[in-house]
């Protein structure tokens, strides 16, 4: 009774003062930004693949990315998302597609307490703006938190 009553005190003042419990090895929440380079070859498909190679994380959501062709949230299989695995794609029939180093997509994961994740990203497929297939890489990053 008396473990309750003080773990209520300090839910509530912690509450008042704004200040939430922090738990060690809580969850976390992180985004990475993924960039596909095509060159000068105006982008209009792509293909990616990304798994969680090792480490505690859980892939939570994806939102499109910086280009107006690749703004809206790209395909994928929701019931990918708690998998270590999901692979994203989209493709823009616009006039005006990016050229060069593009955000494509925001990947954002669920990390749980143990050893820093290990990811792996893969680009499968990459065409041009008429369906030519196209030489591009792709690379990630982690977005810093503000």
């Amino acid at each position: 009774m008396t473990r309750l009553l003080l773990t209520l005190l300090l839910c509530w003042f912690g509450a008042s003062a704004g200040v939430a419990p922090q738990e060690p090895g809580s969850p976390t929440f992180a985004a990475f930004d993924v960039f596909v380079d095509s060159g000068n070859k105006a982008l209009g498909a792509w293909q990616f693949e990304w798994v969680v190679k090792a480490g505690n994380a859980k892939i939570v959501g994806v939102e499109g990315g910086a280009a107006a062709a690749f703004a809206q949230a790209p395909y994928y299989d929701p019931a990918a998302l708690q998998s270590g695995r999901i692979v994203i794609a989209a493709f823009s029939t616009q006039k005006d597609l990016p050229v060069g180093r593009t955000r494509i997509a925001r990947v954002h994961l669920l990390i749980g307490s143990g050893a820093s994740p290990q990811f792996e990203v893969q680009l499968h497929a990459c065409a041009d703006g008429q369906g030519e297939p196209l030489a591009a890489t792709v690379a990630w990053q982690k977005m810093e938190s503000k």
